[in-house]
């Protein structure tokens, strides 16, 4: 029975050679027995953030609680404010479109006077001068204290009168209305009769 190798001392690192399976002290550049080169084995490098484990949330409130602390009055303070413009800033602007007068509308805001300015293109009948109808557009005005408010007004053409527009033609209107406390706007276009009924040449005789 061969002897047994003589235990190793406790006090040094010892690994074994690839070459002949021999332990040797760790970190030599030669195995003493079988003379061979040993090369440095690579060991997987871990990220540094795991290294110890994550960080403690002490550590976190810490190293972020700062940033927390200046961030989180400007975000409510945000909120604040899209809620106050949401109820007392915003309305909605609403266009019921006519096939035969198609409206385009802009806006334009000065202090407490909402401006409407826009163009309706008439796709339908002629609607001449001096008859009895006219393209209007009717425009209501909704408040958050329950007033209502209509208006109407005629499209202009750079040739024509108020309210006529022949088919293709396109005419410019414009209208105002107080801004505050409003909720909704809606806009329309139709033909309104002008006669309403009435006779505007009164017979002979009286």
């Amino acid at each position: 029975m061969p002897d047994m190798p003589p235990r190793l001392p406790t006090d040094k690192e010892y690994t074994s050679c690839p070459h002949c399976t021999i332990q040797i002290p760790a970190n030599v550049p030669v195995c003493p027995h079988c003379e061979q080169i040993l090369l440095p084995h690579a060991r997987p490098r871990r990220p540094r953030f795991f290294a110890a484990g994550p960080p403690a949330p002490a550590v976190l409130w810490e190293r972020h609680g700062k940033w927390v602390m200046v961030a989180g009055p400007v975000l409510l303070a945000l909120v604040v404010l899209l809620l106050v413009y949401q109820q007392w800033v915003a309305y909605r602007l609403k266009v019921v479109q006519n096939p035969s007068l198609l409206v385009e509308v802009g806006k334009e805001r000065k202090g407490d006077t909402l401006i409407l300015r826009g163009t309706v293109t008439n796709r339908g009948d002629d609607i001449p001068d001096l008859s009895l109808r006219s393209v209007g557009i009717i425009v209501e005005f909704t408040y958050r204290d329950g007033r209502r408010e209509r208006k109407t007004v005629f499209p202009k053409t750079e040739f024509r009168g108020e309210g006529a527009l022949l088919r293709g033609e396109t005419g410019k209107f414009e209208v105002e209305g107080s801004a505050k406390g409003l909720t909704e706007i809606v806009l329309r276009s139709e033909i309104v009769d002008l006669g309403m009924g009435q006779k505007l040449i009164p017979p002979r005789g009286r």
